[in-house]
């Protein structure tokens, strides 16, 4: 409701950007820190992110395979080609997998969010993402030199890092510290679903045959790819569900701002995170009573 009444005079661009920022360098880290220091140090610290690897790598090839061999859809503008291919592959992952996840399975299975997140989906999204909306735009292009540079100097993967150290130590976390940093934590995820409020466009919606074929990739078949692969390679219970939960989010915010600053299409990037994102209601329980 804030775009109706902006308080305080404040744009909502203007608030979603402030408050995604606090949530990167400052709640993120901590909540990232707190989970993974009391998170079960086994595979599954390595089968979640391969999971999620496998997943953006195979929805990225089936969305370049639908925009390029699809009679319909073949002959689109480069900048909406771009935009496709990044709606069929990256989904918001910690913005709504991490709300869903804890509420779903439980405040435990968080971490899943976190690796998935900040060990598969954000790199490959800074360095891959970032060169497919390079090549398909008409911003500046990024050296893959700036794009690593831009993933190891992320404040939330800092915060895995050292979370997974001191647990693979074996050394006790001062329960202040621990307190505080999941005190800090909690306020992720009001903040996070309150800026995907924010970020929501419906307009332009007469190009949503268009994204048709990106959206199915990223609602239907991204899950179907997060149970089978992580299934076969072991998780099971309630990891395989958060996994197939990310699998199954809608388009992510951060895809908005990168087609901003890479010149891909704006418009219709908003409106498959705002359709998705409503969609998300419908074709989630759908994929979960499927699969489980």
């Amino acid at each position: 409701m804030w775009r109706f009444f902006n308080p305080g005079g404040l744009d909502r661009h203007r608030v979603r950007h402030a408050l995604s920022v606090t949530v990167l360098y400052f709640f993120m880290p901590a909540l990232a820190f707190g989970l993974m220091a009391a998170a079960p140090m086994d595979k599954k610290v390595v089968l979640i992110p391969l999971t999620g690897t496998a997943v953006v790598v195979l929805c990225t090839l089936a969305g370049f395979a639908a925009y390029r061999f699809l009679p319909w859809f073949n002959a689109i503008p480069r900048p909406a080609f771009g935009v496709m291919v990044l709606a069929a592959t990256y989904g918001n992952v910690t913005y709504l997998g991490l709300p869903v996840i804890t509420q779903v399975l439980g405040e435990q299975y968080g971490y899943v969010a976190i690796l998935y997140d900040l060990l598969a989906h954000t790199p490959l999204l800074l360095t891959v993402g970032v060169f497919i909306a390079a090549r398909y735009g008409s911003g500046k292009a990024l050296s893959i030199g700036a794009s690593l540079k831009r993933v190891l100097t992320l404040p939330p993967l800092w915060g895995v890092v050292a979370g997974i150290g001191v647990r693979l130590s074996g050394a006790a976390v001062p329960s202040m510290l621990l307190d505080a940093s999941m005190l800090m934590g909690k306020a992720v995820i009001p903040i996070m679903t309150f800026t995907v409020g924010l970020a929501l466009d419906f307009r332009d919606m007469k190009r949503l045959p268009l994204a048709a074929p990106a959206l199915v990739i990223k609602l239907l078949l991204s899950p179907v790819l997060a149970w089978w692969i992580g299934s076969r390679l072991g998780l099971t219970g309630d990891v395989l569900k958060a996994v197939t939960i990310e699998g199954a989010m809608p388009v992510m915010v951060l895809s908005l701002v990168i087609a901003d600053e890479l010149g891909l299409d704006v418009p219709l990037t908003a409106l498959c995170i705002a359709f998705s994102t409503v969609a998300l209601f419908f074709t989630m329980p759908l994929m979960m009573r499927i699969l489980f």
